[in-house]
This record gives C-alpha cells, structure tokens and sequence, in this order.
C-alpha cells in the first residue's frame, strides 16, 4: 500500500496527498449525521485539473474507489469516504478563469464558492442565480454534481438550467468537454445535463462554463421582510421606509403594528368606551 501512495505522491505536486490521520479526519465525512463515514487510505488536495486525471488515472490502475468532495456541505452523505477510498477535495481549484459581461457567462473552477461567483458577476450588472441555502460555504463542483438549488429556483430553475458546458475527468484521468458558449446549442448528445447531477459517478467536474443573469436593481418588496433579509445574509434592516421613520409607533405590548391592525384596536376601544358610558354607576 505504502507503495502505491508513494508511486500517486511522486506525480503530484508537494503537498497535494496526506494521509496525516488529522487531515483525513476533517475530510471524511460532511455535514450529515445518518451515514456512518469509512476510513479513507489518503486525502488529494488538488490544485489543477492536472491532478485529478493523475489521480484517477492512479486509481483506476491499483482498483482504488475515489469519493470526490467540494464543500463538504452536504446532508445526504454524498461526500462521505469508504473505507480505503482516496478522498478527492478540490476546494483548492477556485479560480474564476472568467466573466464575459457581453456573452453573459463566467467560467469557474469546482472549488469557487457560489457567493464569489456571484459577487464577481455582480460587479457587471450580473448575477449567478442558483442559490442553496449553503451558497456561502458551498462550491461550484458541488452545487453542480447535485443540482442545487435554492430559493431563485421558482423564478431561474435550478443548477442544470445555468450550465452551458463542463470540463469532466471521467475514470481512468480521461479529461472530457462538453458543451458550449453560447445560449443555444441544439446539436448532439446532451451530456452536459446528464453529468449535471450525477455525484461524481459519471465523472468528476473540475470547470464549468456558466450562464449569468441580469441582476435585478432590487430585491421585491416582502410584507414580512423575513425573505429579504436572509438573502442579504442577515443584515437587512426594515424595508419599510414609514415604519423606519418612526410612523408605526409601538403598541402596548411593545411591537410595532401595521396600520391595518392599529385601526382594528382603536374601532375596539372606541366601542367599548361607548358601552361604558351607557352602563349605570
């Protein structure tokens, strides 16, 4: 075994394998609680889409599993190692190696975070509208491989309906292209929506070419100000310029009601000041 691992340590960079027992642990599951994660023979960092074709190019030669991982954000077990597998991160692959406002697309490595693909798009007028509730922790390769969504899904649909193309390892470190650049491609197989959501068994994605929308002047308006605040992460104030003024003043339990509901309170108070004036004594 020692063998092997020193045969994949000698063609990748410094640094790249560990099998320190502490590293391993910190990648061996993710974040869910019901699968039960295995030992792994050693961690890749990788760095380029060179080292994940040697490395599975490695394992498909010594008959080595490899469970890719991203963000390590998941809850259904999909980046959680078996035992003796090569636990493949490529967080470290988080280069934006584009944004073309004109054509409306930005090209990613699976290690860019989605919030800073999105605040690199929104330096243009652009947004990167798929949005899981881990947009801030979670990756490109990841949100890809699952088909993420999140909450602009109802409006932009979900991960595969923003990706134009992919740049796909397959077993054996055969580096595959699909896709294309424009926004209509009609000719051939689909296989980019079919490597979109496949968990890294059909391949494992290291770039991908992805669709970019305008990005709207404001967020809607919501009455409760609950949906606008969290995709402002938590710090948004209230929306209502009246009620931020002070017009709303507080009632007697110390929260402020809509207008609606104070006229409601005093059309009460009013009656019962009515019935009292009329009762005797």
């Amino acid at each position: 075994m020692t063998d092997q691992l020193d045969a994949l340590r000698a063609v990748l960079p410094d640094g790249r394998l560990s099998t320190d027992p502490d590293v391993m642990e910190a990648y061996r599951r993710d974040q869910t609680t019901v699968v039960t994660p295995g030992q792994p023979r050693c961690v890749v960092r990788a760095g380029s889409t060179r080292d994940v074709l040697v490395t599975l190019d490695w394992a498909q030669r010594h008959g080595v599993p490899v469970v890719p991982r991203g963000g390590g954000t998941s809850l259904a077990g999909g980046a959680t190692a078996i035992d003796g597998c090569v636990v493949l991160s490529l967080e470290r692959m988080d280069s934006i190696r584009e944004v073309d406002p004109a054509n409306e697309l930005a090209v990613a490595e699976a290690g860019v975070l989605n919030a800073d693909l999105d605040r690199a798009a929104a330096a243009h007028g652009l947004m990167y509208a798929p949005d899981p509730s881990s947009f801030e922790i979670s990756t490109i390769g990841g949100n890809l491989a699952t088909n993420a969504g999140g909450l602009r899904c109802v409006k932009y649909r979900v991960s595969r309906d923003a990706v134009l193309g992919l740049e796909v390892v397959l077993a054996g470190g055969r580096l595959l292209r699909t896709g294309r650049r424009t926004m209509k491609g009609v000719t051939g197989y689909d296989l980019t929506s079919l490597l979109v959501g496949s968990e890294g068994t059909l391949g494992i994605i290291t770039s991908a070419t992805l669709r970019l929308r305008p990005r709207p002047a404001r967020y809607p308006p919501d009455r409760r100000g609950g949906l606008c605040r969290v995709r402002r992460g938590g710090q948004g104030g209230d929306r209502h310029p009246r009620r931020a003024a002070g017009a709303e003043p507080a009632g007697a339990d110390g929260q402020r009601h809509p207008a609606r509901y104070r006229r409601l309170e005093g059309d009460r108070l009013r009656r019962w000041r009515a019935g009292a004036a009329d009762r005797p004594g």
